[in-house]
């Protein structure tokens, strides 16, 4: 080793030794004494009081949230009979207006600039991804300007060549009925794109 390290290490076990040698002159022989860190710290039952809490309700767990989920009740039991009727067809839930728009181009994104923010419940694709319909599961609303949301929307759809299907949630149809609106829906589609 090194004259330096044994040096160091010499002195530690001599400081070591007067520090015992004093403590136990002092009367104390087996205590050091103890380090300590300045903390201020409060205990549990003022910070408590300090928020007015009463005492016996401290350890009342809250109610669970639910889950966030995409889709609600309605909205998942009509995704599963579209699934069920169309198991070849791909169907995407909350799609955008504005996105529809988007994929015709940024004139038609800007024309419809109104509907940002509004959407669609599913989109309906064939195998290749083209669009076949958009679907909304809506209650009937009355607007005093004549003008319903539900018909703003079909219109705007509409300019972009893709059929808006709407169902009621207390009245959804079976799977073969939404296969026959989809039908429709694509007849609708393939004669749009052919006049365009």
């Amino acid at each position: 080793m090194d004259l330096l390290t044994i040096a160091l290490l010499l002195a530690a076990a001599g400081l070591a030794t007067v520090l015992l040698l004093r403590n136990k002159a002092s009367g104390n022989p087996e205590k050091i004494p103890p380090i300590t860190i300045s903390r201020k710290t409060e205990p549990k039952a003022w910070q408590q009081q300090d928020l007015g809490l009463d005492p016996g309700t401290r350890f009342v767990e809250l109610p669970k949230r639910q889950k966030y989920r995409l889709l609600n009740d309605s909205e998942q039991d009509l995704y599963h009979r579209l699934c069920e009727a169309m198991p070849s067809m791909t169907i995407f839930a909350q799609v955008g207006v504005a996105q529809l728009a988007l994929l015709r181009g940024r004139p038609e994104a800007q024309r419809l600039s109104s509907m940002l923010g509004r959407g669609v419940d599913f989109v309906v694709c064939s195998e290749d991804f083209s669009i076949v319909a958009a679907i909304e599961l809506s209650w009937p609303v009355l607007e005093a300007s004549g003008v319903s949301p539900e018909e703003e929307k079909r219109q705007a759809l509409q300019s972009l060549g893709i059929p808006l299907i709407v169902f009621r949630p207390n009245n959804l149809p079976d799977a073969d009925a939404i296969s026959h609106e989809i039908a429709g829906a694509i007849i609708r589609r393939n004669r749009f794109e052919a006049e365009r």
